[in-house]
Order: structure tokens, then C-alpha cells, then sequence
């Protein structure tokens, strides 16, 4: 990577509405499919599952394309352990793609990060991001104890009572943006680690948007200014018990260090969460491009 240019994580957040989508789209995406994908969307019971299920191929497709100079049928995935998806090698190395997708509710969300190949393999990220509905239903004192982290659980306790399911969903992003960059799954302890926002820095990240999706017809409190919080603090730690060793162990700190993690929130009910480790990011901040994408406009852009 140029050293003259920060890295740049791409970040699409997709709606999910399966009204949205026409026929002729839809007919579109299941001709880009392998039999496994279709057979795969065609499980699904109810038909919004099915439906949301085409849709979610159908960007990561089309997205993808408007990256790489591979046509959206021509992708092809491999899994992690834990089902973590990613491009096969060979895909990766004529691309440079790195990859992650969430879903909650009506939106997609979906990161891509782009390396020059020109001269060199690129090297692989560890890349995760997940989107998550602020639930009023959820008992969030219960989950507490048995996810989070000491340190994690103090802070949030401290807040204010009306603050604290806020919090709560910020962190849940938070940790499993983590999960999914390391591709562990729950294997991975959600004791093992932490976040402290006290040493996040708040910015405006702009919402981009095609002429044909108006942020009118999106629902209250929306907005093409978000919210967007970076240097959020990963904290490491040895086990479940011994929860402050992160403070004195200079392994743990140091690959806590090598981390940049993200929060943001979408509108009122949604938040997301980034957390990326690979890219030069000591000296030079990541730059984010966010923008809506719209079914329609990503698939027609591809025909």
C-alpha cells in the first residue's frame, strides 16, 4: 500500500426491506448463483427469509464487482472453521478483497477493504463488522455477567439507568465485530476481551446516497451525518478471572494495540461496529467511504 494514501475501508449499508426489491432483480441474482447458494435461500420457510436471503447475495455480488474486475457470477467463496466467509485464495490474490458482512433486522451492512496487487500478494486482514438493533425487550443485566468483561460491566453500571441498554448494544456490536474479525466464533471467550469508550474520539461520517434513494423515504431519524466513533480501546486479557493482567502483560497490550476499532450509529435503533487489524493505521488514521445501496441501482449497475 502507498504509503502517501491512508487505507480506506469501504462500508455499504444495504436495505433489507423485501418490498424493495423487483422481479426482474430478484431473477437477476438467482442467475448469478451456484445450486448450493440457490439451494441455500430456497430453506428458508418463511418467503421475507428467502427473499432477504437473495438480497444479501445479490449485493455482496454486485459490491464485490464494482471493486474487483470479476463478474458478479464469477465469485467464489471459501469458510472458515467457524463458517467465516472469505475469497478462495486465488480470488484474493488477483483482487486484494477483504470482506465482512452483518445483518439485523432491515439492513445489511457489508465492509470492503481494497489492496494494490500490482506488485506484490497482498497480505490478509483481520477484518469483522456487525450491525444490531437496540432491542427494548432485551434483559440486558442478565447477559452481563456471563459475557462481559469486568471492567466493561463496571463502566456501564456507572452510567446513568436510561443510558445503560445504549451502552450495552454499543458494546454487543462492539464484541461481535471482534468475533468476526477473528473468525472464532463463541469459541473465542467473550470474557477474553473488552472495550473501554472512554478513549474514543467522536467524528461526522457522511452517508453517501444514489440519486435514487432519498433519505426522505427512510424511516425517522435518520440522518446523511452519522454519528462515528474511532480509537475505541481493545483490552485483552489472560483469562476469565484475572481480568486486569492487560495492564501489565506486554503481549496482551501490544496486540491490543495493533487493532482499530470502531462505533457508529445508523439512526435511532441501529448501531454498528468495525474492528480491523493488518492495516497501517499508527501513523495514519483509516479513512471510512460510507454510503446506501440500493438493490436496484447495485444489480442494474452490473447488467
Amino acid at each position: 500500500m502507498s504509503n502517501s494514501n491512508p487505507p480506506c475501508v469501504n462500508l455499504y449499508f444495504c436495505p433489507l426491506s423485501s418490498s424493495l426489491i423487483k422481479s426482474e432483480i430478484a431473477a437477476t441474482i438467482r442467475s448469478w448463483l451456484p445450486q448450493d447458494e440457490i439451494d441455500k435461500v430456497d430453506r428458508y420457510i418463511q418467503q421475507t427469509a428467502k427473499v432477504q436471503g437473495l438480497m444479501v447475495r445479490g449485493y455482496l455480488r454486485a459490491l464485490l464487482s464494482h471493486h474487483g474486475k470479476l463478474q458478479p457470477d464469477e465469485w467464489q467463496f471459501e469458510y472458515g472453521e467457524k463458517g467465516k466467509p472469505r475469497l478462495t485464495q486465488a480470488q484474493f490474490e488477483r483482487t486484494g478483497i477483504d470482506f465482512n458482512l452483518s445483518h439485523s433486522g432491515d439492513w445489511l451492512l457489508l465492509a470492503i477493504h481494497q489492496q494494490p496487487v500490482e506488485d506484490k500478494i497482498p497480505s490478509t486482514l483481520d477484518l469483522g463488522v456487525d450491525i444490531e438493533r437496540c432491542r427494548t425487550s432485551t434483559n440486558i443485566h442478565s447477559i452481563l455477567n456471563h459475557y462481559f468483561s469486568e471492567p466493561e460491566t463496571a463502566a456501564l453500571l456507572a452510567l446513568p439507568n436510561e443510558l445503560q441498554r445504549d451502552r450495552f448494544f454499543d458494546l454487543w456490536a462492539l464484541k461481535e465485530s471482534y468475533i468476526k474479525a477473528k473468525g472464532l466464533g463463541l469459541a473465542l471467550s467473550l470474557k477474553s476481551f473488552g472495550f473501554d469508550l472512554s478513549t474514543m474520539e467522536q467524528r461526522i461520517l457522511a452517508l453517501k446516497s444514489s440519486e435514487h434513494t432519498k433519505f426522505g423515504q427512510l424511516k425517522s431519524g435518520f440522518s446523511q451525518q452519522m454519528v462515528f466513533k474511532q480509537g475505541v480501546a481493545l483490552q485483552l486479557f489472560s483469562s476469565k478471572t484475572e481480568v486486569m493482567v492487560a495492564a501489565t502483560n506486554d503481549t496482551l497490550v501490544e496486540e491490543a494495540a495493533n487493532w482499530h476499532c470502531a462505533l457508529g450509529h445508523l439512526d435511532d435503533d441501529y448501531r454498528f461496529a468495525i474492528s480491523v487489524k493488518g492495516l497501517s493505521c499508527q501513523h495514519k488514521p483509516i479513512e471510512y467511504d460510507a454510503e446506501i445501496a440500493s438493490i436496484n441501482d447495485v444489480v442494474k449497475a452490473m447488467a
